[in-house]
């Protein structure tokens, strides 16, 4: 994924919001854990009410992941010029692991290669492979369009329009227990949008100390999870207004965070452009249907707190294991010049469109 971080005036990248890459992407992991691993499915409030209360909490601590991905993609993207390198290099790198995983499947079980497996491997987005990935590739070709927007509107006005967008598609959906204007609840490419443009509001606007941010995200979780385990399944949703909030209020705290000394610089900048690779390669379904199904589910018979140290675990192990196979797959990619090709063919797409506006302009000043 190309380094979109965002950068301060005096050209420093913030930190803030490298980390906060990170510790969305472990979030995902604690939360596939808890879901696929069937840690939530097999238990009940009535058999083991402890377990079932402490399982609920991760899963309110970590489902607003998907939001704040997004929302990180708005911060620090809506001021940037689009690069057709930047689709691009997610395409390569989802077919990277595509292919990859064709490959596992075909030596594995290749009784279980789907049909068209390799065609699909190269062309994931236009099958629906990952429907994240496929969402949020949508937002990102879609991302000069709302960059257009963010910039050319003041805070108040992109707040008031925010503003009807949240009532009328998350507080009132939620409310009515409905999806509206095709936002499958989340699960869609005009949802990840609108969580961009939240991510470029709190980018325009003057944010809290990080602490209020934190102690903000604490409290509208404590209400989700709440919500939750009294039998309000609505409001744990990534539509849902308190995991919306929790998620801004995540964005923001982060973002003004100041990670000081060099080494801890250094290490969250290496590690934050695999952020996008970790999720794919845990979701793939090598690892999805072969590793992870059902995983967990051992776990559910242990105490609360011990319960919670192996979820805890097992999403850290997961995620350093990701991170290792991708820093290697970004190896690979730096042995191929892909980057250094990619950027070539946005110099020449430039060269292109300059020339094309240079033409025009002295052909109409030859009328």
């Amino acid at each position: 994924m190309p380094e979109d971080i965002k950068e301060t005036q005096n050209g420093e990248r913030n930190h803030g919001i490298d980390l906060l890459r990170l510790v969305t992407m472990l979030f995902i992991c604690i939360l596939h854990v808890c879901n696929k691993g069937g840690v939530v499915s097999h238990l009940t409030l009535a058999a083991q009410p402890h377990q079932y209360r402490a399982a609920w909490l991760l899963e309110a601590i970590t489902f607003g992941s998907v939001d704040i991905f997004s929302m990180i993609s708005g911060f620090v993207g809506y001021k940037k010029k689009f690069r057709l390198s930047r689709p691009l290099y997610i395409w390569l790198e989802l077919v990277f692991y595509m292919l990859a995983g064709a490959l596992l499947m075909t030596f594995l079980c290749p009784e279980l290669m789907r049909d068209n497996a390799w065609f699909r491997a190269v062309t994931p987005v236009l099958h629906g492979e990952y429907w994240y990935m496929t969402a949020y590739f949508g937002m990102v070709l879609l991302s000069p369009v709302l960059n257009a927007a963010a910039r050319n509107m003041s805070a108040r006005s992109l707040g008031l329009t925010l503003l009807g967008i949240f009532t009328f598609c998350s507080v009132l959906p939620t409310v009515m227990d409905v999806s509206v204007f095709g936002l499958s609840s989340g699960y869609s490419t005009l949802w990840l949008c609108m969580m961009y443009l939240f991510g470029a509001f709190l980018e325009k606007i003057r944010r809290p100390r990080p602490a209020v941010s934190f102690a903000a995200f604490v409290l509208l979780t404590a209400v989700t999870w709440l919500f939750r385990i009294n039998g309000f399944g609505t409001m744990l949703k990534y539509t849902s207004p308190t995991v919306i909030l929790a998620a801004a209020a995540l964005t923001m705290a982060f973002s003004e965070l100041k990670i000081k000394g060099k080494a801890a610089k250094a290490v969250i900048g290496f590690a934050a452009p695999s952020a996008l690779g970790i999720f794919i390669i845990h979701v793939h379904d090598v690892v999805w249907e072969f590793l992870l199904k059902d995983a967990a589910v051992p776990f559910t018979s242990d105490p609360a707190a011990l319960m919670c140290g192996k979820i805890l675990l097992s999403a850290l192990v997961m995620f350093l294991l990701c991170f290792a196979v991708d820093v290697a797959r970004r190896g690979v990619f730096w042995l191929l010049h892909v980057k250094p090709l990619l950027k070539k063919t946005d110099s020449a797409l430039d060269a292109l469109v300059n020339k094309k506006t240079a033409d025009r302009a002295e052909g109409e000043n030859n009328v």
